[in-house]
């Protein structure tokens, strides 16, 4: 069970015996294939396991060479700028970072070899033995982990956000067995190669078009989120957002399992346990009682996706075995993350906000709709683009119309922006991010809102959202200095 120090009811989710006793490994062949955070975590776990341990990548650069130092003084065989092609060396286990698709060159050759092929994420979650609740979807993933992290410690219970929000599970299983629970964010990317991965309770907050390039299409692309629920046999451990169990994938995978799972909805709804009704979010109980817990407007988060997103950690919460009303009483004091709506500055009337998180358009036009909620006309200077992910920017046509202004593209799909967007937008084109700011800002007047929101990845520019949000806060602060 979790902790007894919970303040509000016991937490009914047990603790899980890990797959893997820590010296499993003890003599075994692990290679681990790609070296960033998830690699180097997972490479670290091997050889405290007791395994031999070889870590590939195909890169090179400054960040690569201190992790490949780090794991040779740990005693790891590191090889670099691996040549595609190239054989792997034999192991008895291949660990793969989420940034290398299973269905990429490296990735096809280790599905070729006899060992068995698993993620990063599959790996680390055999050596923990505290429960997992995890959360996946295409936006809002962050947030709710960030949230229900909050609401459970706020109870009192030992819990730490990890996975895909920047700490790998992998580096978790040490400690786990001292915390309550480990709150995972889960992509698509770390779901290609699960086997076992089995969650104590499991969140789909939406699926909307991302990394077609990578999936291949949205059926492969949901399929991929799906995964997550592979190993789960009883729905009444899953959460999802009511409009999605009808769902071609989800209905049927629902069909296939025990119990009914819970659901939440930002409006009421027939069968919703956690919905918003009249600026209050509800519970209803199992009597089939409406319970208010907290009016909207107390929220310490802006947007209508965030309603949801504090719907489906309460959700998460009441799985964990918390008290909604009790749970909701945390949601006022969250701290938000960096680059998520996140106002950098006022200058002269001008909001400069950063949502560089923003990395697919559907992120952007929730958006774009938060920060024009309460303002007349299109008040909007966009500041958009980065990586083509293969998905349809006109869908954000109508939100453009409505509240964009002008513009601002950059990053390696500006000129596709332009063609798609030209119609109903007046568009720029530029070639740094410190240009698009300087110009939006020249054409700013007091009440509009500059917003670096890219709906696009970063690494064509940047080495990552974060990166590129912190140039643009950096931007922002100097121009105000001035």
């Amino acid at each position: 069970m979790f902790s007894d120090r919970a303040t509000t009811t016991r937490a009914r989710l047990p603790r899980r015996p890990p797959a893997f006793a820590r010296n499993a490994l003890a003599g075994a062949h692990v290679l681990v294939l790609g070296l960033g955070a998830s690699g180097k975590a997972a490479a670290r776990l091997a050889l405290a396991c007791g395994a031999t341990c070889h870590g590939l990548d195909a890169g090179t650069g400054e960040s690569l060479a201190e992790r490949a130092a780090e794991l040779r003084h740990l005693g790891a065989t590191v090889d670099l700028d691996w040549p595609p092609g190239k054989g792997l060396p034999a192991a008895d286990l291949i660990v793969i970072s989420p940034g290398i698709a299973i269905g990429s060159a490296m990735g096809q050759q280790a599905c070729s070899t006899r060992a068995p092929v698993i993620s990063e994420l599959e790996f680390g979650s055999r050596f923990c033995s505290c429960p997992l609740l995890a959360v996946t979807g295409t936006n809002g993933k962050t947030t709710t982990v960030e949230l229900t992290t909050h609401l459970l410690s706020t109870a009192g219970l030992r819990v730490r956000s990890a996975g895909n929000i920047g700490l790998p599970l992998s580096a978790c299983a040490a400690e786990s067995d001292q915390l309550d629970a480990l709150v995972v964010e889960v992509s698509s990317f770390q779901l290609e190669a699960i086997d076992r991965f089995r969650p104590a309770a499991a969140a789909l907050l939406n699926v909307t078009p991302d990394h077609y390039d990578r999936h291949g299409g949205p059926a492969p692309y949901l399929a991929a989120k799906l995964a997550l629920f592979r190993n789960m046999p009883d729905a009444s451990t899953m959460v999802f957002r009511h409009d999605l169990v009808a769902a071609p994938g989800i209905r049927e995978l629902l069909r296939e399992r025990t119990g009914a799972p819970l659901l939440f909805s930002p409006e009421p709804r027939a069968g919703c346990a956690l919905f918003r009704e009249a600026g209050t979010l509800c519970e209803r109980q199992a009597d089939g009682a409406v319970r208010h817990l907290l009016d909207v407007d107390e929220l310490a988060l802006l947007g209508e996706h965030n309603v949801e997103n504090a719907l489906a950690a309460l959700a998460l919460a009441r799985l964990a075995g918390q008290c909604p009303a009790q749970a909701a009483l945390a949601l006022p004091t969250f701290q938000p993350s960096a680059h998520r709506l996140e106002l950098v500055a006022e200058i002269d009337g001008v909001r400069f906000v950063n949502d560089s998180k923003a990395t697919n358009v559907d992120a952007m036009c929730r958006a774009l709709e938060t920060v024009a909620a309460t303002c007349q006309g299109p008040p909007v200077l966009l500041i958009a683009g980065g990586v083509d992910k293969d998905i349809d920017f006109s869908m954000a046509l109508p939100k453009l119309e409505k509240h964009v202004r002008r513009a601002f593209l950059i990053g390696t799909c500006k000129g596709r922006l332009v063609k798609e967007w030209h119609d109903v937008v007046s568009c720029s084109e530029f070639l740094t991010l410190a240009d698009a700011v300087s110009a939006a800002a020249s054409l700013a007047i007091p009440g509009d809102v500059v917003l670096l929101s890219p709906g696009c990845a970063s690494q064509d520019m940047f080495r990552n959202y974060a990166h590129r949000g912190n140039e643009f806060r950096a931007l922002v602060e100097r121009r105000a200095r001035e």
